[in-house]
């Protein structure tokens, strides 16, 4: 497990470093579609290999329990 964390997070830096180069170029010529389209190929492959953030979102009921006991101040004109 700890040799594919270390391997993944190599990759990652590979990555990340071709594709600083790559941008280096593309601010140079910024005509160049070809250039943006390589650096958005290497950020998805970024993204894959990038550890997962996972929010955890509290289920209806648990919102609803939550907001059973706020009183809101709404002012009745």
């Amino acid at each position: 497990m700890l040799e594919t964390a270390i391997e993944e997070k190599r990759k990652r830096e590979d990555l990340k470093a071709k594709r600083d180069l790559l941008f280096e170029r593309y601010l140079k010529h910024p005509m160049d579609t070809r250039l943006a389209i390589e650096i958005k190929n290497i950020d998805d492959q970024i993204a894959d290999l990038s550890p997962s953030m996972t929010l955890s979102c509290p289920s209806g009921s648990e919102v609803k329990s939550h907001f059973q006991n706020v009183s809101f101040g709404i002012l009745r004109v």
